[in-house]
């Protein structure tokens, strides 16, 4: 099981194992309750490797943060008191107390005891490196290709100027009388 493979739906509490594709949406698996259904596309469906959480120092991925909260001790409790949690999160992983919701710090806390046994954590730092290096490269790509549809662009627009100002020393049409 991996964090590419698991997805929080807005509104449906909990986490979900995608089992498969339908025409119109996912089918996913509830995890814990084991309870099977179907999305639609009417569905907010958030897969857990595109989550982050906002730290002092930039963006920290979810599974960033599930590897520095395995590896401290002393984790409290998801219904522990939330200003405890709170403190806790700003020591582990510098959390942004003014820019994260306390009940992001509660799905937070629910989602890693959730899986805390179910996730491989060794896994997760894998994943990390596979997708900061294909990100990279695309970036730089997008970079080189920006700049040609600019100059593009420019000799585009050239000739539309010109064929405006030949319209305007055209002379007007005037419309034809009706026949009675």
């Amino acid at each position: 099981m991996e964090l590419k493979d698991l997805v929080a739906i807005s509104g449906i509490g909990g986490i979900h194992f995608v089992t498969g594709r339908s025409k119109n949406g996912l089918i996913v698996e509830t995890i814990g309750t084991g309870r099977k259904f179907a999305t639609s596309y009417h569905d907010k469906v958030s897969v857990l490797q595109d989550i982050s959480i906002y730290t002092e120092e930039g963006d920290l991925h979810l599974s960033e943060v599930f590897k520095k909260l395995k590896a401290t001790e002393n984790l409290p409790e998801a219904k522990a008191d939330l200003k405890a949690i709170r403190n806790f999160l700003i020591d582990t992983i510098q959390l942004d107390s003014e820019r994260v919701y306390d009940s992001d710090i509660k799905k937070l806390m629910n989602w890693y005891h959730l899986l805390q046994d179910k996730l491989d954590f060794s896994k997760l730092s894998k994943e990390i490196v596979e997708e900061l290096a294909t990100e990279e490269p695309a970036a730089a790509s997008t970079e080189e290709e920006a700049p040609k549809k600019k100059t593009a662009a420019k000799k585009a627009a050239a000739p539309k100027k010109e064929a405006a100002e030949t319209k305007e020393n055209a002379p007007k049409k005037t419309a034809k009388k009706k026949a009675e």
